[in-house]
């Protein structure tokens, strides 16, 4: 590993920098090369070498000699005609070096398939929460929705959110609520079914708030995890995570649940992030409850924002099955016991207790 040294080219990009981190995580040696000027080139690994374009007849020379100075031995091509030009460098036996990984487009290829391959399993999951309800959300639309809030931060894994596209298709008319959205995964989730079934507009609640956040009947290690986050850069991912979704029928409260509760119920229209106000209509048809998971916060949670649960509604109850304590579980348990006679169906599913009112 000592003589592992990469050469990045075109060292431009965010793909690039990606792998600049990764390799500087691993200790390897890399050296950085383009043909253009980088203005946004990080800072920390070495200079920025340049090369002609791989179009221009001294490019080869100028990079054999690039690689007898720094003896380079791998070469990373992010770019998808660079990396068939480097390849048929290597095959022609023009060039000593090993490429790293596939052909960007390959790459693309074949993580499309990938994607393909867990929507195909996870569809007949989806259309069987359906339950038979009007059609249910197709192949690709599934995909393309896993696809997009995989970019986002958050632990609803897939099967919560194949779920949750499945339980839609059953909902009433009302509005969709969420209490504790992070960086917005399981919002952009909620806002996208909102729209594709006309449910109603979408109010989604955190306070971004370490006292908030502190999960008193937890282990010490995850205080410790949550007592480390930026709650301002937070709250700025969500708004920012959001901005490919629609935004004219989704607000957000920076509140305690509690408090965004007196609001919700208040009666007063609340401002989108574009100022346009949306006027709810206080009778929920979806709610996702992620909020702080202590035993007495989750009660109170479903104590307040059940009371306006519409008949035939869904309760989306987060981390139902949870390793750092069993708030949700306990609450969850005592919900369907009490209120047994009011529900038409549950079930659980990536952690999650999904439960459907008569």
């Amino acid at each position: 590993m000592t003589n592992f040294v990469t050469l990045v080219f075109p060292a431009l990009g965010t793909t690039s920098a990606d792998y600049l981190t990764a390799a500087n995580q691993r200790g390897e040696k890399v050296v950085c090369a383009a043909s253009v000027r980088d203005d946004d080139f990080p800072a920390g690994f070495g200079p920025l070498h340049t090369l002609p374009s791989i179009n221009d007849a001294v490019f080869e020379p100028q990079l054999l000699d690039l690689v007898k100075t720094h003896a380079i031995t791998h070469v990373y091509c992010p770019v998808s005609t660079v990396y068939a030009f480097f390849d048929g460098l290597i095959r022609r036996g023009n060039l000593d070096l090993q490429l790293i990984g596939k052909s960007p487009v390959q790459l693309q290829i074949d993580q499309h398939h990938l994607l393909m391959a867990k929507a195909r399993r996870l569809h007949p999951f989806a259309q069987q929460c359906a339950n038979g309800a009007r059609p249910s959300i197709g192949l690709i639309e599934l995909a393309g929705v896993l696809r997009f809030s995989s970019l986002i931060y958050g632990e609803s894994n897939e099967n919560k959110l194949a779920a949750m596209m499945g339980v839609f298709a059953s909902a009433p008319k009302g509005d969709v609520v969420e209490i504790g959205s992070l960086m917005g995964r399981s919002a952009s989730v909620l806002i996208y079914l909102a729209w594709r079934y006309d449910t109603g507009p979408i109010l989604t609640i955190d306070p971004w708030s370490a006292r908030e956040c502190a999960q008193l009947d937890s282990p010490d290690s995850l205080q410790l995890v949550t007592d480390a986050w930026d709650y301002e850069v937070l709250h700025e991912a969500f708004y920012l995570n959001l901005v490919p979704m629609r935004a004219n029928d989704h607000a957000h409260l920076r509140l305690p649940s509690a408090l965004a509760f007196d609001t919700y119920i208040g009666g007063a229209p609340i401002d989108t992030m574009i100022g346009k106000p949306v006027d709810y209509g206080r009778a929920i048809a979806v709610i996702h409850i992620d909020g702080n998971h202590d035993y007495q916060s989750v009660k109170t949670d479903c104590e307040l924002w059940l009371s306006r649960l519409l008949p035939g509604a869904w309760l989306i109850l987060d981390d139902y099955i949870w390793a750092h304590g069993d708030g949700p579980y306990r609450v969850g348990n005592a919900l369907l016991q009490e209120r047994a006679n009011e529900i038409e169906q549950s079930f659980v599913s990536g952690k999650a207790l999904f439960v459907k009112f008569k």
